[in-house]
């Protein structure tokens, strides 16, 4: 079951483009805190499968794709942040 965890991830990733910026009308009818939610667990199951896969180069593409949204999500992250504490500068 392990080996095909890494597709499974890449399967998630793809998925998590096509909701969030080919399609994004499908998530529309949600309400946004469901359409962020949705994205940000397609986000974390990509990455969490693809680490648990098992070793190969199907293993090393998945992580690193997985991995690029995640460093997304985390300078995100620390940019609202960072917006909450020392406010708006370039307005």
């Amino acid at each position: 079951m392990r080996r095909y965890l890494s597709i499974v991830s890449l399967m998630l990733f793809f998925l998590l483009i096509v909701l969030g910026f080919i399609t994004p009308q499908v998530l529309n009818p949600l309400p946004d805190s469901w359409d962020i939610i949705i994205l940000l667990l397609l986000l974390l199951g990509s990455f969490l499968t693809a680490l648990f896969s098992k070793n190969g180069l199907l293993k090393i593409i998945a992580l690193i794709i997985s991995s690029i949204g995640m460093l997304v999500l985390l300078v995100l992250t620390l940019n609202a942040i960072g917006i909450m504490i020392f406010g708006n500068f370039g307005t």
